[in-house]
């Protein structure tokens, strides 16, 4: 018996699963539950399904019917149609087709902290003194780790469209050098 493949619909690693061994409920890369109508499994090596496998319960209510066997009351639907299906297919992989290619183009590609897709770089956030209060540590002797102004990029995942900010390369490095500055100071 060949082992069957399950792809994590999060994170879209493969998860080999041994034959007689339990099935995993939560992906080991992502932590995110397998299970669920998202969830694709692959057999591998084998062309025909075990005898000794169980039936799904969508198989079992339904008796493995395809399109063409529709029940009477559902034939006028015209679930095999799909022209409708095959336009948005393609609008979403002129979507990912687009999306791949500015992630190519960016230099810095953080990943998203709910799904960890890709996120896309958006534009950048210039932050003034009036909308911003620093905090000033003791340490520092009343001075600011961070003052205004001060640009932020922004960061949107294609995926679940979560934001996130990254402070600009110009504002880490002014950052590191008051701090760096402050230690030595601190040892004098």
């Amino acid at each position: 018996m060949a082992a069957n493949v399950i792809i994590c619909p999060w994170c879209q690693s493969e998860i080999i699963q041994e034959p007689g061994e339990e099935p995993d409920k939560y992906c080991p890369v992502c932590d995110n539950e397998l299970s669920g109508y998202r969830t694709l499994r692959f057999g591998l090596g084998d062309e025909e399904p075990a005898e000794d496998e169980e039936e799904s319960d969508d198989d079992a209510l339904y008796g493995r019917r395809g399109i063409g066997d529709l029940p009477e009351n559902l034939e006028g639907l015209d679930l095999d149609r799909d022209d409708d299906l095959r336009g948005k297919d393609e609008a979403l992989l002129r979507y990912e087709d687009t999306v791949e290619a500015i992630l190519d183009e960016q230099e810095f590609v953080p990943e998203c902290p709910q799904c960890r897709e890709y996120m896309v770089e958006t534009g950048t956030q210039v932050v003034q003194s009036a909308s911003f209060a620093s905090k000033r540590p003791e340490r520092l002797r009343g001075g600011a780790i961070l003052e205004a102004p001060f640009s932020m990029t922004l960061y949107m995942c294609p995926s679940c469209f979560t934001m996130s900010y990254a402070l600009s390369e110009e504002d880490r490095t002014r950052i590191g050098e008051r701090l760096s500055q402050e230690a030595e100071a601190d040892r004098k």
